[in-house]
């Protein structure tokens, strides 16, 4: 498979442990979670840039800046003469993640909670109903995207620079995927979550829609014991 540039992405259709043209780095990202969350890559296992550029048919530059990104949001670890390897994942250290950015996203529901409008309204309302569609064709890369599209809208309503600078930064929706496989919901579930969370934010309550928001995330972060267990 060739690469066109450095655009190209996974697809569900294509044999495993292939890529076909469409973004760029984050779908290397992307891929690695899903190795990480089914177990393919195993705590401890060495994440060899060339060896994986070659197995998905690019070139080492997207790996490379995939693996960088990965080791700063915690999913891999970079040890001097030892290389990268993939970090162990304990539900408390994901419940640690998903604290963190509950904290940020509820700050966000409250700022944009005092500027939401009806257009933003029927712009979530209609994302909130493709996830839902993508849920229920079992689609879970859609439905991740549409998630991490319906949260980003929350950001940019918020009208906050700083902070969805350092929501972007710290990537956390990359880890929508992670709770997604160890979850204890299944998808049209995870997509319904959300309209609880439209409803506060339509409210006109700043703290019923960051409380809201705060339980959104926080829950999610709760039930990865599955994903102890998967390590043991």
């Amino acid at each position: 498979m060739q690469e066109n540039g450095s655009l190209f992405a996974m697809d569900q259709q294509a044999p495993p442990g292939q890529l076909v043209k469409q973004v760029l780095s984050d779908q290397v990202k992307e891929f690695i979670i899903d190795a990480i969350t089914r177990g393919e890559l195993q705590s401890g296992d060495r994440v060899v840039t060339s060896a994986l550029a070659s197995d998905l048919g690019v070139s080492q530059a997207p790996v490379r800046e995939a693996i960088r990104d990965l080791v700063l949001m915690g999913f891999l670890v970079a040890e001097p003469y030892k290389g990268t390897t993939v970090r162990s994942f304990t539900a408390k250290e994901l419940y640690d993640v998903y604290t963190v950015r509950a904290s940020l996203e509820s700050l966000a529901a409250r700022l944009a909670c005092e500027r939401l409008t009806k257009e933003h309204i029927k712009v979530l309302s209609a994302t909130l109903e493709e996830m839902i569609e993508a849920a229920r064709r079992q689609d879970t890369q859609r439905m991740v995207q549409l998630d991490n599209d319906f949260h980003r809208a929350i950001l940019r309503i918020a009208e906050n620079e700083f902070l969805y600078q350092l929501w972007q930064t710290l990537q956390f929706g990359h880890w929508t995927i992670v709770t997604t496989r160890v979850s204890t919901y299944n998808l049209e579930e995870l997509a319904r979550r959300h309209e609880a969370l439209l409803e506060a934010l339509a409210s006109g309550d700043p703290q019923t829609a960051a409380l809201a928001m705060q339980h959104h995330i926080e829950d999610l972060g709760k039930p990865p014991e599955n994903l102890d267990s998967k390590r043991e």
